[in-house]
């Protein structure tokens, strides 16, 4: 996509210098001259624009606000969020005793895990739901924010609700909150994911690129892995032209297969008695994850072999073709 530098010179006028900084995203002086990329939704566009040495430093200054200004509404939305949470909790759970108070925090180590669930098991016959709904909440809130600790709450709502019940809401939510985190990314992050993270976007746009006629298939084995981290796939996602609702559905379905290893660990705590008994990573769990990563590879596998054939037989078939034109080429000139 290309721009005359005419036009974005009038546009990068002293009157209108505000609202249009923001969509520069490098800058690079030269005498009088500016280089700039200008966005365009995920695309953008260089060109060499005219400035005068008052105008650089406004430009600059504008950009960085906006910057300040995303990140103001940021915290703002995150603060609101944070709230919202112990709202639910305390509408949601029973009173707690006082003395138990000090169990209701996220776990970050097994004693601690095996504390909050006997204290939410002891509400879960009179406040099944309320503890659901409010487990829900959090969870979602910690994915949203790509807070660590999601993984120990997969592994509780294994103790509380059992497999089936507890893999359908941690696939829902961990879709929900990197979908959410998704577009607070789109909405908050642009200039500072792009220039933070340039190289890693390049490195993950250009490996889309050769994935992309089966993106959701490629989506749902990066979940599988460790790398990118997830919080990286979530706020560079919508930086790197990946669709909303493809990054939904991979989202659910990548997450499925370690959530099932991180739930099945939940059904057990009850009945450990130390840290040492408390084992999540196996040979048998990571040869499950392999499985479900090539069983996802496979219509992959197939759709490429068949569009090879395809291919292999129009070519075959053209082929054919231009050599009986030629015969008949040949024929009539013999005639």
């Amino acid at each position: 996509m290309t721009a005359t530098s005419t036009n974005i010179r009038q546009s990068l006028g002293p009157s209108t210098m505000n609202e249009v900084a923001p969509l520069l995203k490098n800058t690079q002086k030269q005498d009088s001259c500016i280089t700039v990329t200008v966005e365009d939704g995920t695309k953008g566009y260089e060109a060499i624009v005219n400035m005068s040495e008052e105008q650089i430093p406004m430009a600059k200054a504008a950009r960085r606000w906006k910057t300040i200004l995303a990140l103001s509404q940021l915290i703002m939305l995150f603060a609101l969020s944070l709230g919202l949470v112990y709202l639910v909790i305390h509408l949601f759970l029973p009173p707690i005793d006082l003395e138990d108070r000090a169990l209701l925090k996220l776990p970050k180590n097994f004693e601690q895990l095996q504390a909050l669930n006997q204290l939410l098991s002891s509400y879960m016959e009179q406040s099944y739901f309320n503890v659901m709904n409010a487990f829900i909440i959090v969870y979602i809130f910690l994915q949203t924010f790509s807070i660590p600790g999601s993984m120990w709450l997969s592994v509780l709502g294994g103790a509380l609700f059992g497999l089936p019940v507890a893999l359908i809401i941690v696939c829902t939510c961990s879709a929900i909150g990197a979908t959410n985190c998704y577009l607070i990314s789109q909405r908050f992050g642009k200039t500072f994911v792009k220039e933070r993270f340039s190289e890693k976007l390049d490195l993950l746009a250009s490996h889309l690129q050769n994935h992309s006629n089966h993106l959701l298939n490629y989506l749902i084995v990066l979940r599988l892995v460790p790398f990118p981290p997830n919080w990286f796939a979530n706020i560079a996602a919508p930086h790197v032209g990946i669709p909303l609702k493809i990054f939904l559905l991979g989202t659910f379905f990548g997450v499925a297969g370690p959530s099932v290893i991180h739930v099945q660990a939940g059904l057990t705590i009850n009945q450990m008695t130390s840290a040492s008994d408390f084992h999540m990573f196996s040979w048998a769990n990571v040869g499950a994850l392999v499985l479900i990563g090539l069983g996802v590879l496979i219509p992959v596998f197939l759709k490429s072999r068949v569009q090879q054939k395809i291919k292999l037989t129009d070519e075959s078939l053209s082929s054919t073709s231009s050599t009986d034109g030629l015969l008949s080429s040949v024929s009539s000139n013999r005639v």
